[in-house]
């Protein structure tokens, strides 16, 4: 800027968008906005928007604050929007409103919203309300709001809570929702329940809420409940509903559930529904139901629905469910409904199905669910199958069914597919439901359709409603149409639904279009109800209408029909207009 004003200064005309990105600009704007006082101040208009924009700026705003205060001041109007977003304002520090009040204090008034923001400001809230209760602290009055937002605040920890009770402590009214906060604050929950029953414990009662809130607060759980116990001990009743939430708590579950066995274990009933929750917890689950089992063996119950969940659990189900086999496996049922869960679970499947027929083999049968539930399971689907294969292959029949949720299984379909071929190769029937399902797999289609047609495909016939699948499928379409044409190239006749679904193909339509064209164009008749389809594209649009004009010009015409969909097309219609129009 000064280099400009050096150079061409006449001609420069500093307008108030140019003052106004001067006070948003995050890294220079005190330099630049020093530039423009020093050399074109008399020109200069300082108004409330450039006010407020320095303001809200969090990089320069208090230096420019301070700035356009001594140079300015007595043709600058503090609004109470300004001193808002300057409380508001996370990267200024206290250097915003610090100046402000210095020169300005006189003109500023402290509304409600105002100690508000600075109860909620995670950065500075603590420097911005002391500066505030120092210097109005008459005329700021603590509402409900502000003790909420103070205890709400993850970052400051008990820091504004500490002020707002230091400097009006009796006049603020502790409610339950406060306490609830503190219960619920991951970060700094245990510092605000100590500070909160330090100074007005006589006047607090611990809910069943409260203690529900603690028991779940995945962070800082255990040391809120230990404050608790520790303050209120036999005063606060433990629902059933809290030891839920300790069982159900993923990072600090173990820690919670044992304060609450070793201080209030004879009030404490473990319900089913605990057991269940302890089992289903990913984290923390076998840590949980350990401490359960030794502490309460005699009271739990293993059901169904325990080993269930044990075997749905993603993370520690392998674990859960071997400590439940060692500990309880003569109680313990291996119902086919478990069998499937196991053979379903995405992250652990592979490990849990291999602790179930190692420990209960003998009882499990693998049923036409289980292999189904593997043949669609995203994540081990491929590991789960492998092991099923291995261990009962003799005993598994590969249905229809199976082979099409393979073929579709969008993460493994390629993976599960290979095990299937390789395991039990011209047994397997694949039917064209299957040929389907891959055309239109989004994530691995054309894995799954190469591998149909390199392993069997004398058996496969690619049908119309097949190569309509490929060209719609709007991640893999071009890749799949690529396989098809390659591989079958010769059997497959492009019809005008193969077209028409390609034009209507969000995703990869595009390039569908521009293969089949360039492919087999001769054959292609690109009719008004296709065009129609391309204007009305509202992904890709322009880039379709692009490739039609390109290839078929002044053959392919732009009807009324074409307009209207255009037109219609919300999201890039422009676009279209644009490439029909030439622009």
């Amino acid at each position: 800027m000064e280099v400009l004003l050096d150079r061409r200064g006449p001609e420069i005309q500093i307008s108030e968008e140019v003052v106004l990105a001067a006070a948003e600009n995050w890294k220079s704007g005190e330099a630049v906005m020093k530039v423009l006082l020093d050399r074109r101040g008399t020109e200069i208009q300082i108004t409330n928007e450039v006010v407020l924009a320095a303001a809200k700026n969090e990089g320069s705003g208090g230096a420019l604050m301070k700035l356009l205060l001594e140079r300015r001041g007595t043709d600058i109007q503090i609004t109470d929007v300004v001193v808002l977003a300057a409380v508001e304002n996370w990267q200024s520090e206290d250097d915003m409103i610090k100046h402000l009040l210095n020169q300005r204090g006189a003109d500023i008034q402290i509304l409600d919203e105002v100690v508000y923001a600075a109860a909620k400001n995670r950065e500075n809230g603590d420097a911005v309300m002391k500066l505030l209760l120092d210097r109005r602290g008459a005329d700021i009055q603590i509402t409900d709001d502000v003790v909420l937002a103070a205890v709400e605040n993850w970052s400051s920890e008990d820091a504004v809570m500490k002020l707002l009770l230091d400097q009006q402590g009796l006049d603020i009214y502790i409610l339950n929702e406060v306490v609830l906060a503190a219960a619920k604050n991951q970060s700094s929950g245990e510092a605000l329940m100590r500070i909160l029953l330090d100074r007005r414990g006589t006047d607090i009662r611990i809910s069943e809420e409260i203690v529900v809130a603690a028991a779940g607060n995945k962070e800082s759980g255990g040391a809120i409940m230990k404050v608790l116990l520790d303050r209120q001990g036999t005063d606060i009743y433990i629902s059933e509903e809290a030891v839920l939430a300790a069982a159900g708590n993923e990072k600090c579950g173990e820690v919670v559930m044992k304060l609450l066995l070793d201080r209030r274990g004879t009030d404490i009933q473990i319900a089913d529904e605990v057991v269940v929750a302890a089992a289903g917890n990913e984290e923390n689950g076998k840590a949980i139901m350990k401490l359960l089992l030794d502490r309460r063996g005699a009271d739990i119950q293993i059901t169904d629905k325990v080993v269930l969940a044990a075997a749905k659990n993603w993370g520690s189900g392998e674990e859960v469910v071997k400590l439940l086999l060692d500990r309880r496996g003569t109680d313990i049922q291996i119902t086919d409904e478990v069998v499937v869960a196991a053979a379903g679970n995405e992250e652990s499947g592979e490990v849990v199905m291999k602790v179930l027929l190692d420990l209960r083999g003998a009882d499990i049968q693998i049923t036409h669910k289980v292999v189904l539930a593997a043949a669609e399971n995203w994540g081990s689907g491929e590991e789960v199958m492998k092991l099923l294969l291995d261990r009962r292959g003799t005993d598994i029949q590969i249905t229809e069914e199976i082979v099409v949720a393979a073929a579709g299984n969008k993460e493994s379909g390629g993976a599960i597919m290979k095990v299937l071929l390789d395991r039990q190769g011209t047994d397997i029937y694949i039917s064209e439901e299957a040929v389907l399902a891959a055309a239109g797999n989004e994530k691995c289609g054309e894995v799954v359709m190469k591998l149909l047609l390199d392993r069997r495909g004398t058996d496969i016939q690619i049908t119309d409603e097949v190569v309509v699948a490929a060209a719609g499928n709007e991640e893999r379409g071009e890749v799949v149409m690529k396989v098809l044409l390659d591989l079958r190239g010769s059997d497959i006749q492009i019809t005008y639904k193969v077209v028409l679904a390609a034009a209507e193909n969000w995703g990869s339509g595009e390039e569908v279009m521009k293969l089949l064209l360039d492919r087999q164009g001769i054959d292609i008749q690109i009719t008004e109800e296709i065009v129609v389809a391309a204007a009305g594209n509202e992904e890709s649009g322009g880039a379709m209408m692009k490739v039609l004009l390109d290839r078929q010009g002044t053959d392919m015409k732009i009807t009324d029909r074409v307009l209207l969909a255009a037109m219609a097309n919300s999201i890039c219609g422009e676009s279209v207009l644009k490439v029909m129009l030439n622009l």
